[in-house]
């Protein structure tokens, strides 16, 4: 995981609808997740499926005032997973993803 001080982007710690899928393992289907934290770099998210570090991934969202102030909203993203996390016993786990463009 990257070290807090060596993040160049600012994250906040908030919750953000997302709908992410894989685009590069088929079939994958769409999730609905939201964020736990973000910034104009990347996102960390819990989820359902198996995601792999360095696997590429379509994220949608609408992204926050905050983070891009006065700029378009709504957003599309080819990702790619930095980390996953195991997020306890429910089979849930945390992703960390690195927005490419």
């Amino acid at each position: 995981m990257v070290d807090q001080d060596q993040r160049q982007a600012k994250r906040l710690i908030m919750r953000v609808p997302m709908w992410v899928r894989s685009i590069t393992e088929l079939p994958h289907g769409e999730q609905c997740v939201d964020s736990m934290n973000i910034s104009i770099r990347g996102t960390y998210f819990a989820a359902e499926g198996k995601f792999q570090v360095g696997e590429k991934v379509e994220v949608r969202l609408k992204m926050p005032e905050p983070v891009v102030s006065g700029q378009k909203t709504e957003w599309c993203f080819t990702a790619r997973v930095a980390h996953v996390d195991p997020l306890g016993g429910n089979g849930r786990s945390g992703v960390g993803v690195h927005f490419l463009y």
